[in-house]
């Protein structure tokens, strides 16, 4: 295998993405997005993309020519098409990621704030992207949240309770299980509340201290069950305070007695 790119090899990637963005006629704007838009994170960052079209009639034409000529310059040793997202992905043999998403230029909005137009023949391309930034983090969010909180409030305490009983019965594994359950939950409703993205823990390193070492307290780090204990208090307290205010089944109090009688 080629060696792991360097910071020169993924400037060069990014040169050609361009060309060959401008070759096409039916390309109307090249976005950059993601770490690359803002400053890359390190020379390991990959590089992100979004291709607006004259119309979206164009968009299988548009996707097959950027293969074609990426295939052409490139070893590529991994491609995804995704047509119903409008997004293709490549890792060259250099293990460099591209990521390119399509979409017609009158429809053009930004899912996250990092974003740079590199060229754009329409001139509307940044100011749509500007102007979509606040009904996208409501429609990402907002809908997101309510649905993450009536989830939780459907399963975290019974998660909880499971993982209580794994506890009393030396089931390890299942009691980790369901613990990485409801942290899972927990992680997203934070993600909600601080406006990041939760999936893969992707920007929770981007948390304040003091939630990152809250979520720290609940992690599994031993088999011996008072340890065990209390991590499953710790994300007990930790949820329930995120949840306060919304309506649960078991309370926090019923939760703790229930804790009491198997210890």
């Amino acid at each position: 295998m080629t060696k792991v790119f360097t910071v020169q090899d993924r400037q060069i990637a990014f040169d050609f993405v361009l060309s060959i963005a401008k070759e096409c006629s039916k390309v109307v704007s090249l976005v950059q997005v993601g770490s690359g838009a803002i400053g890359y994170h390190d020379e390991r960052s990959d590089l992100d993309f979004v291709i607006a079209l004259d119309s979206n009639d164009s968009m299988l034409e548009v996707m097959d020519f950027v293969h074609q000529k990426i295939s052409e310059k490139y070893e590529i040793v991994f491609f995804s098409q995704q047509e119903a997202r409008h997004l293709q992905c490549y890792v060259l043999n250099n293990l460099l990621e591209i990521d390119i998403g399509f979409g017609c230029y009158e429809q053009a909005a930004a899912w996250k704030p990092a974003f740079k137009v590199i060229f754009d023949n329409s001139g509307v391309v940044e100011e749509k992207m500007i102007q979509s930034r606040q009904w996208m983090d409501n429609s990402i969010y907002g809908d997101k949240q309510k649905k993450d909180i009536a989830f939780a409030c459907e399963q975290s305490w019974m998660r909880l309770m499971h993982a209580a009983v794994a506890i009393k019965r030396g089931k390890i594994f299942r009691a980790i299980g369901e613990l990485d359950f409801v942290r899972n939950m927990y992680i997203d409703l934070l993600g909600d509340r601080y406006r990041l993205e939760s999936k893969m823990n992707r920007e929770v390193d981007r948390l304040p201290q003091e939630e990152k070492d809250a979520i720290k307290s609940t992690f599994v780090t031993s088999e011996n069950p008072k340890d065990l204990w209390k991590n499953l208090l710790n994300l007990t307290d930790l949820i329930y305070k995120e949840l306060e205010g919304q309506k649960i089944p078991v309370t926090k109090e019923m939760l703790l007695e229930y804790y009491k009688d198997l210890r």
